[in-house]
């Protein structure tokens, strides 16, 4: 999963970085600044999560988030406003138009991360169901669910590559219900966000390259949920 990092100082960009890569979460991508930032979007870049400075040249991180929020198809990516600009009048705006959470710089790391794991309470449950929800409702365990995603990873490790060589032939029907068997095992998963992708990519008539990286999108959920689940385990580090 992609996290974009926009921001025009080069220092605090690597440093949120690092911050962010303890957690083994994300793949990130960086931008120098809004500007930047949009023309990745625009290309087809779609992170599940945006932390973005304020103060930029070319596009500021309001501008950069008024425009997503006024892109249907981006409209929904949690956004996360980086800045000094500690001022309640942009704390206002960027609430007012759906920042999912603010964090000042300097960076302090305990602070920092006090927010970070804030905000993935909220944006995580939302990319994918929390592992003991998934065993509530599924009746399990942590070893049970553990298996179940071990499983579902090595279907996607052989469909993956079948599911492509089916597009490729023009063999857009079988192509489909390999497709719809993927996002059975992501719905029952909980595995809601690439769920959500799938089913935008199956309509009409499938293309490899883009149902290629849904799958791939998909591999790095299932990695997620196994995280966040040992994370509950005993004697498990956090997001191992």
């Amino acid at each position: 999963m992609k996290a974009l990092i926009v921001d025009d100082d080069v220092v605090s960009r690597i440093a949120l970085m690092d911050l962010l890569s303890v957690y083994g979460i994300f793949d990130l991508v960086e931008a120098e600044d809004g500007a930047a930032a949009w023309d990745l979007l625009a290309a087809g870049l779609h992170p599940v999560i945006v932390f973005c400075d304020v103060r930029m040249p070319r596009m500021s991180g309001i501008a950069l988030l008024e425009r997503m929020k006024g892109d249907p198809h981006l409209a929904q990516v949690p956004f996360v406003l980086v800045s000094s600009a500690s001022d309640r009048d942009t704390v206002l705006q960027a609430v007012t138009l759906g920042a999912v959470g603010y964090i000042l710089k300097p960076l302090h790391a305990a602070e920092a991360r006090a927010h970070l794991e804030k905000i993935f309470r909220i944006t995580l449950d939302k990319l994918a169901e929390d592992p003991a929800t998934t065993m509530r409702r599924l009746n399990i365990g942590p070893d049970r669910l553990a298996a179940y995603l071990a499983a579902f990873a090595e279907q996607l490790l052989a469909g993956r590559v079948d599911i492509v060589a089916l597009l490729d032939a023009g063999e857009g029907a079988d192509a489909r219900l390999r497709i719809d068997s993927v996002h059975t095992g992501c719905m029952t998963l909980g595995l809601w966000h690439v769920a959500s992708q799938l089913d935008s990519a199956r309509r009409g008539l499938p293309d490899a390259r883009t149902v290629a990286l849904v799958l791939g999108e998909v591999s790095e959920s299932v990695r997620l949920q196994l995280s966040r689940l040992r994370a509950g385990m005993p004697d498990e580090g956090v997001l191992a």
